[in-house]
């Protein structure tokens, strides 16, 4: 199970990167970028924002990655789960490995009031991150069963 975790950290890190690329010092969550917006119930409970379109068809994008494995494997109920629950830790990492190395921000501007699209936090940590944790673990827990 370890080496999924470091694929996903290794897959987060470039992720990162190139959203660093994209988004730069403009902020995150597509703010500035030519991209529609979704805002429904979901959306606000999950992540306390809406979705951007570049931020849906990514998410699309990286389940799409995530599945690669029933190329090998026959689908499964704890597969799904698993696949699903490693994408929901893979997401928390990248979003923050985001911060890690996009200098306009960096690590010590990570913190509530400082960044304008994470307006939730708890425990000093955005609650979209609680719920890809919370998520991540049930998930990854029922896949390993």
């Amino acid at each position: 199970m370890i080496k999924y975790y470091i694929w996903l950290i290794i897959l987060a890190f470039f992720h990162s990167l190139q959203e660093i690329q994209i988004e730069g010092k403009n902020g995150g969550w597509a703010r500035h970028l030519p991209t529609f917006r979704i805002n429904v119930f979901l959306t606000n409970i999950l992540l306390g924002k809406g979705l951007s379109g570049y931020h849906l068809f990514m998410l699309l994008m990286f389940i799409t990655i995530f599945h690669g494995i029933f190329l090998f494997e026959q689908w499964s109920w704890k597969l799904e789960a698993l696949s699903f629950g490693l994408l929901s830790f893979y997401f928390v990492i990248e979003d923050f490995l985001w911060f890690v190395f996009n200098k306009h921000y960096g690590i010590k501007k990570f913190r509530k009031g400082k960044i304008n699209w994470h307006k939730r936090w708890m425990l000093g940590l955005p609650t979209s991150y609680w719920w890809g944790i919370i998520i991540g673990v049930l998930l990854v827990y029922l896949g390993i069963q």
